[in-house]
């Protein structure tokens, strides 16, 4: 079965949720938001990088699409203790190849979601 796939526990929630048939949970890795409204901007699906070319992203895909937010395929890895780099590839809408990223790279994307919400966010003009 499916949701025993992985032999490691990722947690007693999900443990004591494999125990039963006829139910089925998948985890949503991140959800970038607006820090004073909430709202989301982005689902993220992250993985260590370990030069893998895939990752299971449906529900990712299937949440942000109904949010209409973008989705994206992060891998991540330790360039130094404290500081990563990133392959990113947007996976919704506009969908794109991975590109290489270093911190500074990544955070300007996650920082025009952010500049972009704040013309509709509910609290900026208040």
């Amino acid at each position: 079965m499916a949701r025993w796939t992985y032999a490691f526990s990722n947690g007693s929630y999900n443990d004591w949720h494999r125990k039963y048939d006829g139910i089925a949970g998948i985890d949503i890795d991140f959800c970038e938001v607006c820090p004073r409204c909430y709202e989301p901007l982005a689902i993220l699906e992250t993985c260590y990088d370990k030069g893998q070319k895939y990752k299971a992203t449906t529900l990712s895909k299937i949440v942000a699409s109904r949010l209409n937010i973008p989705c994206y395929l992060v891998f991540y890895k330790n360039l130094t203790p404290g500081s990563l780099t990133f392959r990113i590839k947007r996976i919704t809408s506009s969908q794109t190849d991975f590109e290489l990223m270093n911190e500074d790279q990544w955070v300007a994307i996650l920082l025009d979601l952010q500049s972009n919400h704040r013309k509709v966010c509910k609290y900026e003009h208040k």
